[in-house]
């Protein structure tokens, strides 16, 4: 299949070189003072530029793509469009849209923006060291709040340690009133409105809301039972009573069947069945899990911490918008308020590190509701949505009235954006002398981190392309930045839509779109493969 670009290139070259063919030979100008050497670069770009479109022409139109949707755009850092494929269309982004939240919270928010959390006591504190009142932990969506993002190793032990200690620092020995979760600053709504169902159990599609610890999440380690035949062991991180699991899993001979993972259960509530196989010589499963009412769920934490450290609590872990009379509780000009510690985030720069190099569908959504809290002063779906919306336009991108953002992390189906789009968004970042290096320093980089670990692998891509990745059901999306070898950044997005082959194949294809980029070169000969030019892996 011929394209009209390919045919573009191809007929200016070809009228070029017909001009230059008939100059009496010898002259070394035109008429007009322009040199002969100046013909013949243009007619090596042009012959750089019609090799390029070959190129990707055969990768996007293997028959395997038949029943598939391309869209792409590469541009040089002027603008100026290098290729392009249905780069107006409208495509399913999936986490490509954490590129349009990321950039939008630094330029809304700004790079240095922080969440900042309280603990407040409401009530007198008497002599023998009871609190005559409630502990409330106020939450402002931040989503690092004790979370296991970006170190694994962490959790929510070292934030409640100091929050216990703040408490044992007032002299407080017992609790009288309960312990209460605080997420007003975001609507009531948990989840995306237009997600699938299905995902919702499981730990990349869990809720966001105003006050969230663990990342609104939980571990869970499954390790062999002592025996064949014998249920496997569960071990919950962190270790709450929050959670109940249901263990319908078996341990079987070694060498056999681990499949042992949660199954799907119903989304409001949290006990949690675990069922499938694991072999008896297998070390360990690793697993993770959504929870139910993240407020609620920070102020259990708090709750167990405090009694493991002899402080008692007679009251419960609550909701705030679950208590009957807020009257009293909610007075935060009340003399019998105090805020006994305040707990404040990374920076949004480091945030933005978290939701584009390990794609964190959480941390994008929590900034997406901020944004709308602080722009649009509701901190639901919509208003981020909405406020991310005006921004693009505001940045002057083309066809706003096509884009639709139901979310912040790409989960939605119902996304929609333009490659052109995104390269606008990519371009209008790289070209910001205050945010473009934090930017571009937020994506994975080929060859080393996160969803690129594995991929491109070659000399020429490998630390050179810096891209963010996107995964739904029959939606991958790759786009960024990549070095040509002319030292020249370009900017690029690849969508595949309806795909039906194996994602491991389209991203066989996007990877080596990437090679060819980060080979591309208007000055050097670009005859000859990839390999012949010693671009091949370690």
């Amino acid at each position: 299949m011929r394209h009209p670009h390919t045919t573009e290139i191809r007929i200016a070259a070809s009228a070029l070189a017909s001009a230059l063919a008939i100059l009496p030979a010898g002259l070394g100008c035109t008429s007009n003072g322009t040199s002969l050497r100046s013909h013949s670069e243009q007619i090596a770009r042009l012959d750089s530029r019609r090799k390029l479109a070959q190129d990707l022409d055969a990768i996007l139109d293997d028959p395997k793509y038949a029943n598939a949707f391309w869209g792409v755009r590469i541009e040089r850092p002027t603008g100026e469009v290098l290729f392009e494929r249905n780069s107006k269309k409208s495509f399913a982004p999936a986490s490509n849209m954490k590129l349009f939240t990321t950039a939008a919270a630094c330029d809304l928010l700004g790079p240095n923006y922080t969440y900042k959390t309280n603990v407040d006591i409401v009530g007198s504190i008497a002599k023998d060291g009871t609190l005559v009142g409630d502990l409330i932990i106020v939450g402002s969506g931040d989503p690092s709040l004790g979370a296991w993002h970006p170190d694994p190793s962490k959790g929510s032990k070292p934030l409640l340690d100091k929050w216990v200690q703040a408490v044992r620092d007032c002299g407080i020995k017992c609790i009288k009133g309960n312990i209460i979760g605080d997420g007003r600053c975001f609507t009531k709504d948990y989840y995306g409105g237009t997600w699938d169902y299905y995902d919702l159990p499981y730990w990349y599609a869990t809720g966001s809301s105003g006050l969230a610890m663990e990342e609104n999440a939980y571990r869970i380690t499954i390790t062999p039972g002592n025996a064949i035949g014998n249920p496997a062991k569960l071990t919950l991180n962190p270790q709450t009573s929050y959670i109940t699991l249901v263990n319908e899993t078996i341990t079987v001979a070694a060498g056999g069947n681990s499949d042992a993972d949660g199954a799907w259960q119903q989304t409001e509530g949290n006990t949690k069945r675990y069922n499938g196989t694991i072999a008896f010589d297998k070390k360990i499963i690793n697993e993770r899990g959504s929870v139910w009412d993240g407020a609620k769920y920070a102020a259990h934490l708090l709750l167990e911490e405090l009694e493991r450290t002899g402080v008692t609590v007679e009251g419960e872990a609550v909701n705030i918008r679950d208590l009957p009379n807020l009257l009293e509780t909610d007075d935060t000009t009340s003399p019998d308020r105090k805020t006994i510690i305040t707990t404040t985030s990374p920076p949004m720069s480091e945030i933005i590190r978290v939701i584009n190099k390990p794609s964190h569908n959480f941390f994008a959504d929590q900034v997406v509701r901020t944004i709308g809290m602080i722009k649009e002063g509701e901190g639901s779906f919509e208003a981020g949505t909405r406020a991310v919306a005006k921004w693009l336009e505001k940045i002057g991108a083309s066809d706003t009235h096509t884009f639709r953002m139901y979310d912040g992390s790409g989960l939605a189906a119902y996304n929609l954006v333009q490659p052109q789009q995104v390269c606008q968004v990519l371009q209008h970042m790289r070209h910001n002398p205050n945010l473009g290096r934090i930017f571009h320093d937020s994506l994975p980089i080929a060859g080393k981190e996160s969803g690129l670990r594995n991929r491109m692998k070659w000399p020429s891509t490998e630390g050179n392309v810096h891209a963010k990745t996107g995964y739904i059901s029959n939606v991958r999306a790759l786009s960024g930045y990549v070095t040509d070898a002319d030292n020249e950044e370009l900017v690029f997005s690849m969508i595949c839509n309806r795909y039906t082959i194996s994602t491991k194949e389209v991203n066989a294809s996007q990877d080596k779109i990437c090679r060819i980029l980060a080979l591309y070169s208007e000055e050097l000969d670009l005859t000859g493969d990839c390999e012949q030019r010693g671009d091949t892996p370690d």
